[in-house]
């Protein structure tokens, strides 16, 4: 299944790059650590080992041209001011102390996608991450400007190829995991009649809301009697958008719409007509036309696109909350442990500033 994403998409992908937000139940609270003794230093690499068996890496194998390039060696010159080098292990340190908090939710998000692919036996081959990744490159290329070329505005907009190939990696591996959550039949497809009720204020549509049910109450009696829908239709409805459609509706999904519509149409059977009934100022009467099963298969594809990327989201946040996470980089933010902004939640003034020497 093709998920349209233009490069923009993925730079500012929602899902893979929303902060791992919120404390859920499962995360633990992060404890000082004890300073080591001279013993516990001298031995790591030996406790590295024993416990190495039972916490192995569930990274995936990654094709050699996206995985990030080996670190240079510290006293490396990456560049020069004015003859005065910036050496390797400046940079090593800047970007740890600078982005790893970033970094690391990004990473812990991959793993929890990973995590639950692996449990639900879900994958995608490194062939179909390729085919998305080079179209995304091919959407980046318009965005480039002229005289950079397109491997440096990626980097600068920090996506070097080993960051863009995970990114677009999880985006797939999430999409097959809601793609097994979606239900067809959460999309509706009617036809409607919309009388509107007259007046600018509530007492004036209270005065003349009788007068529209009555018209509505005339068109749902002809059809009763054997009138067309289309041509009862274009005999009294009053909605625009529509009237000339023969009130069609396009395919609309069900927790989208508004209570009472919803109601009315989960009461009908494909073909049915509604009596008429008050809706967002107006007497409607709506004949459900199919649900999303009764849909050809051109159609069903798109909704099922159109169900994943309402999904996403809400799917990718219930993974958060479920997960076990330990964040040695940083905690993650708490709204209840916030403190009082002030009296009665009143802000606080911000800090003077420093008086002038």
């Amino acid at each position: 299944m093709k998920y349209r994403y233009g490069i923009l998409s993925i730079l500012g992908l929602a899902i893979a790059l929303s902060p791992v937000g919120g404390i859920s139940q499962h995360q633990k609270q992060q404890t000082p650590s004890k300073p080591q003794t001279q013993q516990q230093k001298q031995q790591p690499q030996q406790r590295t080992q024993t416990q190495q068996p039972a916490r192995s890496s569930t990274k995936p194998q990654i094709p050699p041209q996206y995985r990030p390039a080996p670190l240079p060696p510290g006293d490396t010159v990456v560049a020069t001011v004015n003859g005065e080098p910036i050496r390797a292990n400046e940079l090593i340190h800047a970007c740890y102390d600078w982005f790893a908090a970033t970094a690391i939710e990004e990473l812990i998000l991959e793993r929890i996608v990973e995590q639950e692919a692996r449990a639900q036996k879900i994958s995608v081959s490194d062939a179909e991450v390729e085919a998305r990744y080079k179209q995304q490159l091919q959407n980046a290329e318009a965005q480039v400007p002229p005289g950079m070329s397109l491997d440096d505005f990626l980097k600068r907009n920090q996506f070097p190829p080993s960051r863009l190939f995970a990114r677009i990696r999880t985006q797939m591996l999430v999409e097959k995991l809601v793609e097994r959550q979606v239900n067809l039949d959460d999309f509706v497809e009617y036809s409607q009649i919309v009388i509107r009720i007259q007046g600018n204020t509530p007492e004036q549509q209270e005065e003349n809301a009788a007068a529209a049910e009555a018209k509505a109450r005339e068109a749902y009696e002809k059809i009763q009697q054997g009138l067309d829908f289309a041509e009862a239709v274009k005999e009294y409805s009053e909605d625009p958008f529509s009237k000339d459609r023969g009130g069609k509706m396009n395919w609309q999904n069900k927790n989208f719409i508004v209570p009472d519509l919803r109601a009315t149409l989960e009461a009908l059977q494909p073909g049915q007509v509604s009596e008429p009934f008050r809706s967002m100022g107006s007497f409607m009467i709506i004949r459900k036309e199919r649900t999303g099963s009764m849909a050809s298969p051109e159609e069903q594809q798109e909704l099922r696109e159109q169900a994943v990327r309402i999904q996403i989201s809400d799917y990718v946040r219930q993974l958060q909350s479920k997960a076990k996470i330990e964040n040695k980089i940083v905690q993650p933010f708490d709204p209840t442990a916030a403190a009082p902004s002030g009296p009665q939640g009143a802000p606080r003034p911000p800090a003077p500033r420093p008086a002038p020497r």
